[in-house]
Order: structure tokens, then C-alpha cells, then sequence
């Protein structure tokens, strides 16, 4: 699917975002009020703001709300109202020009004609010829997501994420980002090979039970550590260091074929080098306190709906 940053109509993402612009996140954002909630006559068709849904739109917001498990007519509502917000402050932000989700369905009616007639010239094409309303419209929302985050990790708005906020983020819990950080201390060790060139049964047996220790003593052993770049690497093997990843300190794993032989490995502890997590998870932790930001901004845009519709 094409990425709606260059749409063929309607659509345009702008990169310089005004000074009018960023008044509009700081100040009507700033002064917003509760939902405003009127009960219209039945026939009356559901409205966002001053936006009357047409059919198609209501379509969409079922099916998607059908997908997350809801069926009934508010769903259905709800679902747009998150999807009108985000418009809203990608607008405010300088991400989209769109306003209600049948402006992407013009985008994608634009961008079927063009493949149906790039397929009858004999053209090239990757992907279907035609794209599905509810695919092509879950793509274009993503697409204008990390847009409008693009456009507030680059100061608009005047949102911005210090520094100290980010390392109070990693040190609120170390644990959480210390993955790529972990060096893992290790007893390789040799199991011998049976006569039909798989690992001795009776160490295959022994491990994982109480009496692994013993049975193992007098196997050939050697201490190694798996550091995060050997981790990435998969040095070990990808069984093996995915094995070692997930076990607890003092286990015994294995054995798993390596060079020509049998190995099975104790590990013996971990360690966390935090300096190296925090250097490494920085820019994540960034991203995920600027998707934060994103978040509220699109709640105070629901908050501030006036919504109308049986």
C-alpha cells in the first residue's frame, strides 16, 4: 500500500509547521471542555462534530469495532471518535489534511484506478490490484499516527521530552530495559556422545533434575560468559541462547549440538551493566514518552467532541 505522505489527492503532509499551527495544539487544546452528547431523532444520521457520517464511514467504524470484539451502534461511534481526534491533532500538528476517514476512501478509489490501469497496460505492481477499504484505511491511520509523532518529536507544538525525563522513565524500572544490557555467566559443558552420535542418555536424562550436578562432574567443563553482543550474534546457537535467556540462575540446559559435539551449559548468574541499558533504550524510552504525549493530546480532542447520533 502507499504510504499517504504523498498522497495522490486530497491529502498532503506539510513540513513546515506555522506559528498559527502550533496556537492551535497549545491554545484550543488548552481550553477544552467536556462531550457534549444530544440525543437526535432516529432517522438522523450520527454526527462528529459538524461532520455528518455517511454510510461508508459508518462501515468502517462497525467492521473495526466488530474486529475488536464490539457490534452494537455505539462501538461503531466510538471507534470514529478516536479516529476523529487523531485527525484532529495531526491536522494541528501539520501531519494531514484530512478531516473524516472518506477522505482516505477518495485516496484509495484514486489509487485503485491508477493500479487497475497500470495492471491493463501490462505494468508491474506489487501487491493486489485493488485495495480493500478497511486494509487501505487501517494503514493510512498508522501512516498519519507516526506522522503527527514525527512532527512532535520535531518540536511541534512545543511538546518535548527532556532528558531527565527520559532517564527518570529507565530508572522508575531498570528491569524493563535491561535486555540488551545482560551478560550471562556460564559452565560450558562437554556431554559425551553415544554410539549413535547423539548425547549420552543417561546426561540427557540426568538434566533438569536434582541429580544433573552429579552425573555431569566428570564431563570436560570451561567457563565462558554470553555477552549482549555474543547474545545478538547467537553465538551459543539460537536454541541454546534462547534457553539460557529465559532460565532461571543455578539451571542446567541442554545439551545442544555444537562443532561436531554435545554441550549442555549451567549458568551460573547475570549481570546488568545499567549504564549500557540506559545508553542503548534512550531513544526508546524517547519515543515511547513522545507516543504518551500523542496519546493525551488525542483524549483531549475526544473529550472535546460535540457528538450527535442515535
Amino acid at each position: 500500500m502507499p504510504h499517504l505522505v504523498t498522497p495522490p489527492r486530497r491529502v498532503r503532509f506539510p513540513t513546515r509547521l506555522t506559528l498559527a499551527v502550533t496556537l492551535v495544539v497549545a491554545g484550543t487544546l488548552a481550553g477544552i471542555g467536556g462531550v457534549i452528547v444530544s440525543v437526535a431523532a432516529a432517522h438522523a444520521a450520527p454526527r462528529i462534530d459538524d461532520v455528518r457520517l455517511s454510510d461508508e464511514e459508518l462501515a468502517l467504524g462497525a467492521a473495526r469495532a466488530e474486529r475488536a470484539g464490539a457490534i452494537d451502534q455505539d462501538a461503531r461511534l466510538e471507534v470514529l471518535r478516536d479516529d476523529f481526534a487523531l485527525f484532529f491533532v495531526a491536522r494541528s500538528v501539520g501531519a494531514t489534511d484530512v478531516t473524516r476517514p472518506d477522505d482516505i476512501l477518495d485516496i484509495r478509489d484514486d489509487v485503485n484506478m491508477q493500479r487497475s490501469s497500470t495492471a491493463t497496460a501490462g505494468g508491474v505492481l506489487y501487491g493486489p490490484v485493488t485495495y480493500e477499504a478497511a486494509s487501505f484505511y487501517g494503514k493510512a491511520l498508522s501512516d498519519i499516527r507516526q506522522a503527527a509523532l514525527s512532527r512532535l518529536e520535531s518540536g511541534a507544538a512545543g511538546v518535548s521530552v527532556g532528558d531527565a525525563e527520559v532517564r527518570s522513565r529507565f530508572d522508575a524500572d531498570p528491569a524493563q530495559w535491561a535486555d540488551a544490557a545482560t551478560s550471562y555467566r556460564l559452565t560450558r559443558i562437554t556431554v559425551p556422545t553415544a554410539v549413535d552420535g547423539g548425547p549420552d542418555p543417561a546426561v540427557v536424562a540426568a538434566l533438569g533434575t536434582a541429580g544433573a550436578a552429579g552425573v555431569l562432574d566428570a564431563c570436560p567443563r570451561e567457563a565462558v560468559t554470553l555477552t549482549p553482543d555474543e547474545r545478538a550474534a547467537a553465538t551459543l546457537g539460537p536454541e541454546a541462547t534462547a534457553a539460557v535467556v529465559a532460565a532461571p540462575d543455578g539451571a542446567f540446559l541442554g545439551p545442544f549440538p555444537e562443532r561436531g559435539t554435545w554441550v549442555a551449559y549451567r549458568l551460573d548468574g547475570r549481570s546488568v551493566d545499567a549504564e549500557e541499558a540506559f545508553t542503548h533504550y534512550a531513544t526508546r524510552i524517547r519515543t515511547v514518552l513522545f507516543n504518551e504525549r500523542l496519546d493525551a493530546l488525542i483524549a483531549e480532542a475526544r473529550s472535546a467532541q460535540t457528538v450527535v447520533g442515535p
